[in-house]
């Protein structure tokens, strides 16, 4: 960024350069022709400025690195040549003044220094051997010399300031640029037409486009290939207002999301605005992936009593909005304590993980969730499931359970059963959640002082 803020201002510090230039020529020919009225006088004039414009384009396409001190000086050298031709000395100073303001503008203060004191030394010379038998003697040399340090020196101070002034906001510029290069942020700028002022480089990997400077000028909408995309930009720029929010933006074949920043850059409402797009896709992939596991038991790979406890409340407000039945199972493995003091915990696990395999296997539909609630207690939603498709669905995980068979690390097999409570009701408003896992749970216990091994249905709620 901050070589093409240097490259823009060497195009522009040129083109003023020529436009002086070629101003200062035709200014000093038409003095020549008003003043003097000799047709020789102008000739050489003419032929002097054209030399001098022909020169200044042939350096110009040499690209000499110290160009700018070249031509202001040029410019004076040639003046004084051509006022030592037709005797025009009087206009010396008036030129100095021009090229004084023209380095201002174009010379660093090192090279303006040296162009004051080498033309310094000339004016002098001029003053002291030469302007004296040009200029009429009510007029001082002296003073006109005096007239032309003073202004010089004034010039150096106003520049002194003004390029430490420059050189603070181009140091921001070049650390603003440098940090545009390393950043994977995204930055658009836009005018008040929402055209493209100015595009971060991180848009090539991050958006995919090879070539940002292609895309200044135009409406920032072309950067998205999407319409619901495209639409909520729109909204943004309609409304020139803060706006925070994360997006998903195809990319390629690839979705990314995006923490997606806007701003207007002004208190005017008509004011361009800023879009910063930072990728996260990673962090909510990441994020994502702890959710689900903080949500999963790591033993059985189910969901757990946390996720659980989130289901059943997205379920049963569903079925209340619905009014529709909704079914629960609770399950618990018989004799599991026993089971582990015989066999150890290592074949415990391995018992709750044949479980956890039976049970999914063992729910058909989508809608269908299991978790683990508890150490060998397990739950089981069903939406939309009357009392008895609910008994039916208990007696297959049951019954599916029984033919199972466990092995153990020396080969021995073994089985286990398990009790279910089952309840169904329909979700209104007065009833809370709780209530239908109190109910199942009781019918859990009948089911397990009626004998074990079986599936007992609750009354209705």
């Amino acid at each position: 960024m901050d070589e093409q803020l240097k490259l823009r201002h060497r195009m522009r510090a040129d083109h003023a350069v020529m436009f002086c230039l070629v101003l200062f020529c035709i200014f000093r020919i038409v003095t020549e022709w008003l003043y003097e009225n000799s047709v020789q006088n102008l000739a050489i004039v003419s032929i002097i400025c054209g030399f001098v414009i022909l020169v200044v384009l042939i350096l110009k396409r040499t690209k000499l690195k110290n160009l700018p001190f070249i031509i202001p000086f040029f410019m004076y050298a040639s003046y004084i040549g051509g006022s030592l031709a037709v005797d025009s000395f009087k206009y010396v100073y008036d030129v100095y003044m021009i090229v004084l303001a023209l380095g201002v503008a174009y010379l660093s203060i090192k090279d303006y220094l040296a162009f004051v004191a080498v033309t310094q030394f000339i004016n002098l010379l001029l003053s002291i051997f030469i302007l004296p038998s040009h200029i009429p003697a009510t007029e001082s040399v002296w003073v006109h010399f005096a007239l032309a340090c003073s202004v010089s020196i004034v010039l150096f101070v106003v520049m002194h300031y003004a390029v430490s002034r420059s050189n603070e906001i181009d140091s921001a510029f070049a650390s603003f640029g440098a940090l545009m290069k390393i950043t994977p942020s995204v930055l658009i700028l836009v005018d008040d037409s929402n055209k493209i002022k100015y595009l971060s480089l991180s848009v090539r990997k991050v958006l995919n486009i090879s070539e940002p400077d292609d895309f200044v000028g135009r409406n920032f909408l072309e950067l998205f290939c999407e319409d619901n995309v495209k639409e909520l930009f729109i909204d943004m720029a309609k409304k020139r207002s803060f706006y925070e929010s994360y997006l998903k933006v195809t990319v390629g074949e690839q979705v990314k999301t995006f923490d997606v920043f806007a701003d207007k850059m002004s208190e005017d409402a008509n004011s361009g605005m800023f879009f910063m797009l930072n990728d996260v896709s990673e962090i909510m992939r990441l994020k994502e992936l702890a959710e689900h596991d903080s949500l999963m038991d790591s033993l059985i790979q189910i969901p757990n009593r946390r996720s659980f406890d989130k289901q059943i409340v997205q379920e049963w407000n569903r079925a209340l909005r619905d009014k529709v039945n909704l079914s629960f199972l609770m399950i618990d493995i018989d004799y599991f304590k026993n089971y582990n003091d015989t066999f150890g915990h290592r074949q415990g696990d391995e018992l709750l993980r044949t479980a956890g395999k039976i049970f999914k296997k063992s729910l058909k539909r989508s809608t269908d969730f299991i978790a683990r609630i508890g150490g060998e207690e397990f739950a089981v939603l069903l939406y939309a499931t009357n009392s008895y498709q609910a008994n039916v669905i208990a007696e297959r995980v049951r019954k599916s359970v029984e033919e199972e068979e466990v092995l153990t690390s020396n080969g021995e097999k073994t089985k286990f059963t398990i009790s279910i409570g089952v309840v169904t009701l329909i979700p209104h408003v007065g009833l809370e959640y709780s209530c239908i896992i109190e109910e199942a749970d009781k019918a859990m216990y009948n089911a397990k002082q009626n004998g074990r091994n079986r599936v007992w249905v609750a009354d209705s709620v």
